[in-house]
């Protein structure tokens, strides 16, 4: 798997590019704002903010599954699904 660097580009020149500029470089790769060498801003495709979006949902789902596993193991008075859906409603 490649993964896409972005361009990474100082607030005052994406500034004087105009928003064109930097949706358009979005569509393509993630664009690094950056104040005073520091990074302050990524702008990326409404695609890419979308499945990353989605990844993290996958992850918290997975992590909360585990933990309700483990909760269940350890505790005889609640069943897996139980302690799942306490822990979802808790987060």
């Amino acid at each position: 798997m490649t993964t896409i660097q972005p361009l990474t580009m100082s607030s005052t020149v994406a500034a004087r590019r105009g928003i064109g500029f930097l949706t358009s470089e979005a569509q393509e790769r993630p664009v690094k704002l950056t104040s005073h060498g520091k990074p302050v801003a990524v702008v990326v495709s409404a695609a890419e903010y979308d499945e990353q979006r989605r990844l993290l949902r996958d992850a918290e789902l997975k992590v909360l599954s585990i933990a309700a596993d483990l909760v269940a193991d350890r505790s005889t008075m609640l069943a897996v699904d139980e302690a799942r859906e306490r822990l979802l409603a808790a987060g």
